[in-house]
């Protein structure tokens, strides 16, 4: 991918043949969602459509846009470096699924600045097309930027788009923005298929009662203006935030997303493989991605084995059962203390102990880590519980990876992670009991 203004700007080789990729894609139904304004969630929504489609066996793939702005690699709790392959970029696979490619999973670090002017923008967004081994998808959604300038409408007129999910907030401001974005959309000729409208209301935990903090809703009139539907009003919601903030936006549940999901299929039908296998399944089609393994393995005893038969093989039961289940993952609401380390390999882990004298009564984590790090935090957290803190601090990455009946070898560091999580949580609740907070 040759999207660099200089050598060291990203991290893929730029010796993949611009465009190759293209030929090898199959992508039913290409969706873009949009909104003109910044900071209304055309991301949130867009992880949050992706992941319900990923879940419902649809194959799905994520192309973000944005440029100068990349959010979808943090949201799934993804990091670079995306890998080049035979003829074209790979993107990187998220727990459910999707399919992810970012500028930001390009860059030789997260915290790059991309300083470009509008031609090469839209390089880039060519590029995300035709260099990506995408494979075949029965949706890729494209996470726009705002405005209605070079990106959109490079987007507009060089791919083919089966229509725009438009993404509006209550404030009239943001409306206002939003129509402008329509009225592109229809200048152009590309069908609006519906409107969410995000941060629609906040309800009160305690009463139940519905805060309208933005002001009343104006996705009436966007959706009007747009002569299509509403396809969803999404509440404000503080845990659903805190989920997106440590990369767990596929374990974000809200009761709007089956009707969000019926709607937005009923608009952009495809149909539904039933019983198929998922798309991080190897039997989800012979697309290049498949071959590349097939070729990787070629001299291998192992090299006619699917996906899952390599995950039973490298994984014993107990851990696959810690993967599956996801056993101590999210946050505790009353915690005594939360603790966050990162990992050499970039991997990351936090973890909330709920402590009571000197028992750990109970723990939780969560990471943006591979399935072997899910089920080393599982398993730490489990060992934890109703052991003192000292105890608790003797616990070993042996001793873990003993209790899960072994790890894979280039995933034995996940062990020490977890551990690591762990004992700097407990330094951090020795230091809170020394030092309490008046």
């Amino acid at each position: 991918m040759a999207t660099s203004a200089s050598k060291d700007q990203t991290s893929a080789s730029a010796k993949i043949t611009e465009g190759a990729a293209a030929a090898y894609n199959q992508v039913q139904n290409i969706i873009a969602v949009m909104s003109g304004k910044g900071g209304v969630g055309k991301s949130f929504v867009t992880g949050l459509l992706a992941s319900a489609l990923a879940k419902e066996n649809y194959r799905v793939g994520i192309m973000d846009a944005d440029i100068t702005g990349p959010s979808i690699p943090m949201l799934f709790g993804l990091h670079g470096p995306a890998e080049p392959g035979e003829v074209g970029i790979n993107p990187l696979e998220s727990r459910s699924g999707v399919k992810v490619i970012s500028m930001n999973l390009l860059l030789a670090s997260e915290d790059q600045a991309v300083i470009w002017r509008g031609p090469m923008i839209s390089k880039a967004i060519k590029q995300l097309w035709g260099d990506v081994m995408w494979g075949q998808l029965d949706y890729l959604l494209i996470d726009l930027p705002p405005g209605t300038s070079d990106a959109a409408l490079t987007i507009m007129q060089s791919m083919p788009i089966k229509g725009i999910v438009m993404v509006t907030t209550p404030q009239g401001l943001a409306s206002m923005i939003v129509r402008k974005a329509v009225h592109m959309a229809q200048t152009i000729g590309v069908p609006i298929l519906g409107v969410v409208e995000n941060m629609a209301y906040f309800t009160c935990p305690d009463t139940g009662k519905k805060h309208y903090v933005f002001g009343d809703s104006n996705a009436i009139q966007v959706a009007q203006t747009a002569n299509s539907p509403i396809l969803a009003q999404i509440p404000i919601n503080p845990a659903v935030a805190r989920a997106c903030d440590h990369g767990l936006l596929e374990e974000v549940d809200l009761p709007e997303m089956p009707e969000l999901l019926e709607a937005f299929t009923s608009v952009a039908p495809v149909e539904k493989r039933v019983g198929a296998a998922k798309p991080s399944d190897s039997q989800a089609g012979p697309d290049l991605v498949t071959i590349q393994v097939d070729q990787q393995l070629h001299h291998s005893h192992h090299h006619h084995e699917t996906d899952q038969e390599k995950y039973k093989r490298i994984y014993s039961p107990i851990a696959r059962m810690f993967i599956e289940s996801r056993e101590n993952m999210g946050m505790l609401d009353h915690k005594s203390v939360r603790s966050h380390y990162r990992g050499w390999c970039g991997d990351s882990m936090q973890m909330d102990l709920l402590v009571e004298g000197d028992v750990i009564r109970d723990a939780r984590y969560t990471t943006d880590g591979c399935g072997a790090t899910i089920a080393c935090g599982s398993m730490v957290t489990k060992m934890a519980k109703n052991k003192t803190l000292s105890e608790a601090q003797r616990i070993t990455p042996e001793e873990v990876i003993q209790a899960l009946e072994g790890l894979p070898k280039e995933h034995e560091h996940c062990a020490q992670l977890a551990i690591n999580t762990l004992r700097q949580a407990i330094n951090d609740a020795i230091h809170q009991a020394l030092h309490p907070v008046e």
